[in-house]
């Protein structure tokens, strides 16, 4: 079985010739065995750091220990890590076979140890049948098959994952996250695993490290990440649909602590000024005494549930609710805000109180 190794970032910079600072400072500790996803938008530098703890990037400052020794000079072929990429990165004129075969030869792996390997893994990941067959003779499903099967079959103590759902469609898409959770769970090597999704983020992630322009926003558990946002980015970038924000001003007054805007006064803890209250689609309910009058624009029923959209004074919402018949643009709901689940940030867009 593969070795287990853990992954420590101390202060990992990495600056491109022109300037481009695309990772900044960053400082994460993943453990033996577990499998840590790093989410953001494009450009936010997750790319760039996988690169970095595979070799195939030189870091410009910091450091990256695997399995307690120091990897910034050493060449990713010595690093024992695998990595699956987006775009398959299969050799086109191999078969199944001997694309898997391939990095065990070149670390000398005896024949009969080569051979039982891939059929073992060709079990596992359900392509025993194909292979004999050449990457142009499959669809991209298996191909992501065969992809990630030559990653498992080199057992190595690190798995990198760059995006490798991204190309196929919807169903296959939640189907192969399910193959990998399942995956994970039996063969337990520690894995970093880039998205864009948050969706397949929280789904896979033991932890969710999100990032922006090149800095780790927040670290932790899916659903605290969801619960306790560290920011308003943070915030509005796990969850959908998004979260919904209403801007307006912290005021004493009467021995109270008061949210005030145009759309929505309630009670709120934190200090006088500027702030804004966030408040999840699906934590919105239908409450003829709630504080949020809605004016629809439009509905979307989803079969278990309805996304209205409408605005609330200068704010536009979306609040997701269940067991209604779709209400028609121009009607007026009066919604409340399920208990404990409002978030409250201040100026600069830090959570306050979480």
């Amino acid at each position: 079985m593969p070795g287990m190794a853990s992954v420590e970032l101390h202060n990992l910079g990495k600056t491109y010739p022109g300037g481009t600072r695309a990772v900044d400072s960053c400082t994460l500790s993943i453990e033996d065995g577990e499998f840590v996803v790093l989410v953001g938008p494009s450009g936010c530098g997750k790319s760039s750091l996988l690169r970095m703890i595979a070799g195939l990037e030189e870091v410009t400052d910091g450091t990256i220990d695997i399995d307690g020794t120091r990897v910034n000079r050493v060449p990713p072929k010595h690093r024992d890590i695998a990595m699956v990429f987006q775009n398959y990165a299969l050799y086109p004129h191999m078969t199944a076979r001997r694309n898997m075969e391939f990095g065990l030869k070149l670390r000398k792996v005896p024949r009969a140890e080569r051979r039982s390997r891939i059929e073992r893994v060709a079990e596992q990941l359900g392509i025993a049948e194909l292979l004999d067959r050449r990457p142009g003779a499959m669809s991209g499903g298996q191909q992501q098959r065969v992809a990630l099967g030559r990653a498992i079959v080199r057992e190595p103590k690190v798995f990198l994952f760059d995006e490798p759902l991204s190309n196929l469609d919807a169903k296959l898409r939640t189907q192969m996250r399910a193959e990998l959770k399942t995956l994970h769970r039996r063969v337990g090597t520690t894995s970093v695993y880039v998205t864009h999704d948050q969706e397949e983020a929280m789904t896979l992630g033991d932890r969710v490290v999100v990032m922006r322009d090149g800095r780790i926003q927040q670290c932790g558990a899916p659903m605290d990440v969801y619960g306790r946002p560290a920011n308003r980015f943070v915030a509005g970038f796990i969850g959908a649909p998004t979260m919904n924000f209403i801007d307006g001003r912290i005021e004493f007054g009467d021995g109270r602590s008061r949210f005030v805007s145009d759309a929505l006064e309630i009670d709120a803890e934190g200090p006088e000024g500027s702030a804004t209250i966030g408040i999840r689609p699906e934590h919105l309910i239908l409450d003829p005494d709630g504080p949020l009058e809605l004016m629809v624009d439009v509905s979307e029923p989803l079969g278990d549930a309805v996304d209205v959209i409408g605005t609330c004074g200068a704010s536009r919402l979306v609040a997701r609710l269940r067991r209604i018949e779709p209400p028609r643009p121009g009607d007026r709901l009066r919604l409340g805000i399920e208990p404990d689940t409002m978030h409250l940030f201040d100026a600069d867009g830090t959570s306050i109180g979480s």
